[in-house]
């Protein structure tokens, strides 16, 4: 016969992000090892390479959605990046959290953009139709 004693049920899952000083738990499955494994020859702690991989694609996610790549609340796909060596690079001042421009071409077709975003795009500007100086 079973107890129903209520400290031998778990609690039900909460939805959403966990709150600040949370401590929230997950099974570490062969693929989730491996690549903790790699964050974590440079990040030594659990707990700093989370917030590293966390902090970098939220960091993705804003800067898609900001320039609108892809509308809000869906995940944007990477095609790109770029990397260099942290020792080669110039310091710079802290100047706060800088969001990077939007991509140098246009991303959705005119059709599709519209019906994606729910409105007419943008003009093409001037000078994309000209042609490149000799």
């Amino acid at each position: 016969m079973a107890t129903n004693n209520p400290t031998d049920r778990r609690p039900a899952k909460k939805s959403g992000p966990p709150a600040a000083g949370d401590r929230p738990s997950l099974r570490i499955d062969d693929d989730l090892a491996a690549d903790l494994a790699e964050i974590m020859r440079v990040h030594p702690t659990f707990a700093d390479a989370v917030r590293q991989a966390v902090g970098q694609l939220a960091m993705q996610y804003r800067t898609a959605w900001a320039n609108k790549v892809c509308p809000p609340d869906t995940a944007p796909v990477l095609l790109a990046y770029q990397l260099t060596n942290p020792a080669t690079m110039r310091r710079t001042r802290p100047v706060g959290r800088r969001m990077p421009p939007p991509p140098p071409a246009q991303q959705l077709r005119p059709l599709f953009a519209e019906t994606l975003l729910g409105g007419p795009t943008p003009p093409v500007r001037p000078d994309a139709e000209r042609p490149a100086r000799a």
